[in-house]
């Protein structure tokens, strides 16, 4: 025996070893046939949440289950004691199975020939959550050997979170903070004791104790765990009897869903994200979709309308509306107008006399010829089809005159305008840039238009729109569109365009705005920028059908300048930078009045620069004029028309001094009753001149000077507009 004894020890090392690697080799070859299944194996259930953790719309997995993935730090301390104490108190001490309790479950089977108690611990029952199995033996060992795979895989704290995830509790509700919301409309990190140690035993049996269809099994259950709990020491004595004492109550949410559009898009963009923290404002966006809700009554059959909301100094979304109503199919509900490519109408018109500014062409009041002119093959008209002559840049801009800007749009050329807004990712959807682009003649969206927009109140520097908030870029991404002074000249020009058919709004700030109405009247836009916001809106039909009669000015406008209503004040202000030079100059050259003749200075004007730079005036083929005179065509223009006269030097003076008045109805009172008998026509009067004024009955266009009331009864809509400028009247008219 002694002889032996020497042998057995040289040999146990060995032995051992031995054993250690055939343990190994079975783990690994184990490991090779049954690896760990996906934690999720139905795909992730993805939740889209404001930025202050208000869901906006919640997706299932392939199988409907729906899931809010949160971490340990997000879940109620409480919770996390009780789940522990009456679920796996060892949790944090045995390898992901229980010895003591699997044989005492075993124990229990064998005496009483039915499953007592599962000796399951919370490793355990996340194996039997991602893999499960069948209520046998077989089935129980593949569950401890899921359990030995996630130990060894993940941490406790992983595993815990796994659990706090997929645990089952009720209907199609997965995961502790889907369970907070939808009982109890708060979320996990905010749970009462009594919420708490119901969510703790309700994974146990969630058919048959879920509080909104069995409160008094609920209560029963949860009084259970409070027990536990007070034998644990975790409840004193006088808690546990008030704790026990309440009822089960429940505070389901009303909330609908916003961001419908949005949310689906981006769980398109991040497939496998089980939650998508957004950029959104979830109060503007309630108010957005209430304000578009009432909008949607106002609007005609099939038409749709879209909204969307920026912060300019983070470029961050904060509403995005992208149909009117994602519940109504008969207004194309499901399609997403705010990524949808359509003609811009003249939205793109002041980047293009931005562009100009910064590349020498003109300045805000160079003189242009708004007269009848052909370019190349191209022959521009203005909406009136009228035409006013000579006319400043900032006018032409503010009256978004069609003939004015095309021959700047000449000038600059459309290649140049199309390689500025490539150089910042801008890319509009035409075949060959051409004139016709500056006017519509092309494809984009109203993502994009934002994005331009508000480079304006930005210093000209342009960003891509964050919409979620992991994805934030930084300010030195960005990029010049237009220069400091261009983009503060715009924004100058275009926030002295005043609101028609406005009351005096909730806050009163400073908007740079302008619309756009596309070919055939089929879409109607209205962009506007604040020093803090911008609010780009779009309305139409999204099957691209017109709507006769409708304007930009008169649709999208009133719409946009509503969102500005639900907006906090502006905490800042766009300044004018300190290169903006204001300059004497003199029409018809254009050029500043110190180095202009006084002979050929015959009308003088107050024109922003850059730096000075006053480049003389254009001639209608995008040359410069040689000399102080004015351009052929613009003079031979004038002469025809009578035009070159003292009238035209009082007109020029008169838009120095201050704006004209807005144009007002005259003939009718807002609200006024008439009555067949006593009248039955009405003279359609404005303090216009007749000529300039355009008239619309219930939003048609209508060309003559008296309307017969016998063809109307109710309500009746008299709008006259004055370029941009509307001013409407509603009578009623009684048979």
């Amino acid at each position: 025996m002694k002889r032996l004894l020497p042998n057995l020890r040289a040999t146990l090392p060995v032995k051992m070893a031995g054993l250690l690697v055939f343990f190994w080799l079975a783990v690994f070859v184990l490991n090779s046939l049954w690896p760990l299944p996906p934690l999720y194996p139905d795909g992730p259930a993805t939740v889209v949440v404001s930025r202050d953790g208000e869901i906006l719309r919640s997706f299932g997995d392939r199988q409907g289950v729906h899931r809010y993935n949160v971490t340990l730090a997000d879940v109620d301390p409480f919770y996390i004691q009780a789940l522990l104490n009456y679920e796996d108190r060892w949790f944090y001490w045995h390898p992901g199975v229980n010895p003591v309790s699997v044989v005492r479950a075993a124990w229990q089977w064998a005496s009483n020939g039915y499953v007592v108690s599962g000796g399951s611990t919370l490793t355990m029952q996340v194996a039997r959550l991602i893999d499960p199995h069948a209520r046998s033996i077989t089935g129980k060992l593949k569950q401890l050997w899921r359990a030995l795979q996630l130990e060894w895989y993940y941490s406790k704290d992983e595993i815990l979170t796994f659990y706090l995830n997929l645990a089952p509790f009720g209907g199609n509700i997965a995961g502790v903070e889907a369970a907070s919301r939808r009982y109890f409309n708060t979320t996990a990190g905010h749970l009462t004791k009594n919420e708490a140690a119901l969510l703790v035993v309700l994974p146990q049996k969630p058919s048959l104790y879920r509080p909104d269809r069995y409160p008094d099994t609920a209560q029963s259950m949860r009084n259970k765990v409070l027990d536990r709990l007070h034998g644990s020491g975790l409840l004193g004595d006088k808690a546990t009897r008030h704790l026990k004492q309440e009822a089960v109550e429940l505070r389901r949410s009303h909330n609908t869903t916003l961001a419908p559009l949005l949310s689906r898009m981006l769980r398109e963009q991040y497939p496998d994200r089980h939650v998508i923290e957004t950029t959104l404002d979830g109060v503007i966006q309630q108010r957005v979709a209430r304000l578009l809700t009432q909008v949607k009554r106002q609007l005609p059959a099939h038409s749709s309308a879209a909204v969307l909301v920026v912060d300019n100094q983070t470029a961050n979304v904060l509403a995005y509306q992208g149909s009117v109503d994602f519940q109504d199919n008969s207004r194309f509900a499901h399609v997403d107008m705010i990524q949808a490519v359509r003609s811009p109408g003249s939205t793109l018109k002041p980047f293009i006399y931005g562009m100009a500014i910064d590349r020498g062409v003109i300045h805000t009041e160079s003189l242009l010829s708004d007269i009848p002119t052909r370019f190349s093959d191209y022959k521009p008209q203005n909406l009136n089809e009228r035409f006013q002559g000579a006319i400043s840049v900032s006018e032409a801009l503010k009256q978004s005159l069609n003939v004015p800007l095309i021959q700047v749009f000449n000038a600059l050329t459309p290649a140049v305008f199309e390689q500025g807004l490539r150089q910042v990712g801008v890319q509009l959807q035409h075949h060959q840039a051409n004139l016709t682009v500056g006017l519509g003649g092309t494809g984009t969206n109203l993502l994009t238009l934002a994005e331009m927009y508000r480079s304006l109140a930005t210093e000209g520097k342009f960003r891509t729109l964050n919409m979620v908030r992991d994805q934030q870029r930084a300010p030195e991404t960005e990029k010049t569109l237009l220069s400091a002074e261009s983009s503060w000249m715009v924004f100058n020009t275009l926030s002295a365009i005043s609101a028609s058919d406005r009351v005096v709004p909730r806050v009163r700030r400073e908007v740079a705005w302008k619309t756009g109405t596309s070919y055939g009247y089929r879409d109607f836009w209205s962009v506007g920028v604040s020093a803090d916001y911008t609010v780009a809106v779009w309305v139409g039909r999204p099957d691209s059908s017109p709507v006769v009669g409708y304007l930009g000015a008169t649709q999208a406008a009133p719409i946009m300048f509503d969102v500005f209503d639900q907006l906090p004040e502006d905490a800042s202000r766009v300044q004018q930078p300190a290169t903006v030079k204001r300059q004497l100059i003199c029409w018809p050259g254009g050029r500043a009045k110190s180095v202009s003749a006084d002979a050929s200075c015959a009308y003088q004007k107050y024109a922003y620069t850059r730096n000075g730079l006053t480049p003389p005036t254009l001639e209608s083929d995008g040359d410069f004029v040689v000399t102080d005179r004015w351009p052929e065509a613009l003079s031979v223009w004038l002469q025809q028309q009578h035009m070159m006269s003292q009238g035209l030097s009082e007109q020029a003076s008169s838009e120095q001094k201050q704006p004209e008045a807005g144009i007002r109805i005259l003939s009718v009172n807002n609200g006024q009753h008439y009555y067949l008998s006593q009248i039955d026509s009405i003279a359609l009067k404005s303090n216009k001149k007749p000529s300039e004024v355009f008239w619309y009955v219930n939003h048609q266009p209508f060309n003559g000077r008296q309307i017969d009331l016998t063809h109307h009864q109710g309500e009746l809509t008299l709008t006259a507009c004055q370029g941009l400028q509307c001013d409407k009247r509603v009578i009623v008219v009684h048979h």
